[in-house]
């Protein structure tokens, strides 16, 4: 059994032309940056959180004050 994921294959990526696969190469790896960005934001943002609600000193075992 093969995960969907893996097994992404486009049935029109012979017809749609060169001009078609030579984009999709290149927003590829632009889309992949978004979503590592997005990704580190919302770590941030989380972690932010925990900061400002006491969260992560206490499982830190930071000093409080």
């Amino acid at each position: 059994m093969r995960l969907a994921l893996l097994n992404r294959r486009d049935p029109w990526w012979d017809v749609e032309g060169r001009g078609a696969r030579r984009e999709r190469r290149r927003l590829r790896p632009i889309a992949m940056t978004a979503f590592v960005a997005a990704l580190a934001a919302c770590s941030g943002a989380t972690y932010a959180w925990a900061v400002h609600l006491g969260f992560a000193s206490f499982a830190l075992h930071l000093p409080v004050g």
